[in-house]
């Protein structure tokens, strides 16, 4: 494993709890953690744009913290927002660039998506008489390419589409989608939160105009970064904004003071992530999903969701994915399971965690499925756990 990844570097981490709760928000890296008590047991603490020492610090965290996201996803121009979370920067967004949409453009999102990089764009568009075009989902959990670009045309304004589904684990080809919708002259905005902790993202090479992200789902503080192509957020204003001579355009959506001791997290989660060796991460949380993936569809009345997982001696699949795994116990809710789990100290998600149309899309006759997540901490005594609770619960 990197070492700057390594399960030793996470203080949260327990022998006898076993955590697979990732995609709804990991464990803090111990870097993360010394960074923000050591930024409130300091002298600097202050709001931001004043004359004084203290605040000009501020003004630095939070352009530090914009360079190291900036770093992270590999787009060095452009502008970084931050906010509560991804659904709050999302929502912000959409209202403040809504002014642009007519009636009768359309707007593509995606069934594989979050609930909150879809429920926004249908607001707007319904305010202004726009229409939402949805890609479908396979019932393997795979979003084809073509079932995105086809619903592109000449009344596309915006495409909304995840870099990594947080139900499914699934990985979409963004690149064509990107190019198809440019062609037009729509744009692309990116939900890169479940993305980030595993794959190396790269907005100059994918093309897209936004991508946003949540820190704490890769290891950092409770917070959300918005990366905008340059020029963007010049064009965007809340509707009850009105011009102010000296205001910056990026501020305009930044609601607020600032959260600088998230910043701190946040600049501290992405220096972790760009100091390990984020292919060897990859490869081993790999491993990690294959033997659990295989060992669970071995037990009779376990269903697996989603797009197929290699088994850890075949050869590679090719359909990309990040280590999510969805799953069904045959008889049993899927609540009932997380619970039997958690008295076990296993840690897992249950429900359709706001992707019900993925959910709906893999599972039809059953709305509510258990989410099992990889994270860099896991190890192969976790999987053990899981492996050994599940199969107890099914033959209970």
């Amino acid at each position: 494993m990197s070492g700057a990844l390594e399960r030793t570097a996470f203080p949260g981490v327990r022998r006898d709890e076993h955590r697979f709760d990732g995609p709804g928000g990991t464990l803090v890296h111990g870097t993360v953690a010394q960074a923000i008590a050591g930024y409130l047991a300091g002298p600097s603490v202050a709001n931001d744009h004043g004359a004084f020492p203290q605040s000009a610090q501020s003004d630095a965290v939070a352009e530090q913290a914009a360079d190291a996201f900036r770093r992270l996803v590999r787009g060095p121009a452009g502008d970084v927002l931050f906010g509560h979370n991804m659904t709050q920067l999302t929502t912000t967004f959409v209202r403040a660039i809504s002014g642009g949409l007519r009636s009768g453009d359309e707007i593509v999102c995606t069934a594989l998506d979050h609930e909150a990089n879809v429920y926004p764009w249908r607001a707007a568009a319904a305010a202004c008489g726009a229409a939402v075009r949805t890609a479908p989902v396979d019932a393997d959990g795979v979003l084809r390419t073509n079932a995105v670009t086809d619903l592109i045309g000449p009344r596309t304004r915006w495409v909304a589409i995840t870099a990594a589904s947080n139900a499914l684990g699934t990985v979409p080809d963004l690149a064509p989608v990107v190019a198809a919708a440019h062609a037009v002259g729509a744009r692309v905005y990116v939900d890169g939160v479940q993305a980030i902790a595993h794959l190396p993202f790269d907005v100059s090479a994918v093309g897209c105009d936004a991508l946003v992200t949540s820190p704490y789902k890769w290891y950092g503080p409770h917070c959300g970064a918005l990366w905008l192509a340059p020029g963007l957020a010049e064009e965007a204003r809340l509707p009850e904004q009105v011009p102010s001579a000296g205001s910056q355009s990026p501020g305009r959506l930044s609601l607020g003071t600032t959260n600088f001791e998230s910043l701190v997290g946040l600049a501290a989660a992405a220096e972790v992530l760009l100091a390990a060796d984020r292919t060897a991460v990859a490869r081993r949380e790999g491993a990690l999903l294959a033997a659990a993936a295989e060992q669970l569809a071995a037990i009779p009345s376990v269903r697996l969701f989603g797009p197929p997982v290699a088994p850890p001696s075949g050869p590679a699949t090719d359909v990309p994915r990040v280590p999510v795994l969805a799953l069904r116990v045959r008889d049993r809710p899927a609540q009932q399971v997380a619970a039997a789990l958690a008295a076990r100290g296993v840690s897992v998600w249950d429900g359709s965690f706001y992707a019900s149309a993925a959910v709906a899309a893999v599972s039809p006759d059953e709305p509510d499925l258990v989410r099992v997540g990889i994270a860099a901490y896991t190890d192969e005594v976790d999987v053990e756990a899981l492996v050994a609770g599940v199969r107890a619960i099914a033959a209970a």
